[in-house]
């Protein structure tokens, strides 16, 4: 590389943001990094040692809310069926390449049904 020019830090990443509309609400949210993933975990260690799954969700979203910014006791507030939308598409965000994979599996089946004329 030449002198002068400065090396492009390996570890520096655009965080993937996507929009939730829930009943015309929009609310944003961003992925995470390694880091504030373990920190949400951590969060939601029970003493003896084994993890409580709604209290991580419910770190993970907050963590992850852009616009508005959400809190847990946010979170708390809400129908759980909202509560469920949110956390499906939180792991969504937080697993982009999966949620591709099978947007595009999903394209191409809705695709080749359609060749067979079962769409």
């Amino acid at each position: 590389m030449p002198t002068g020019v400065k090396k492009p830090n390996p570890f520096e990443f655009i965080f993937a943001t996507r929009d939730l509309d829930i009943e015309g609400h929009i609310f944003s949210f961003r992925e995470l990094s390694v880091a504030e993933n373990d920190a949400c975990i951590d969060a939601a260690r029970n003493d003896d040692g084994t993890i409580n799954g709604r209290i991580n969700m419910r770190m993970m979203i907050a963590k992850s809310s852009v616009e508005p910014k959400i809190t847990v006791d946010d979170i708390a507030k809400v129908p759980n069926r909202i509560y469920l939308k949110m956390a499906e598409f939180v792991n969504e965000v937080n697993a982009l390449d999966d949620a591709e994979e099978k947007e595009e599996e999903e394209k191409k089946e809705g695709e080749e049904g359609k060749k067979e004329g079962n769409g």
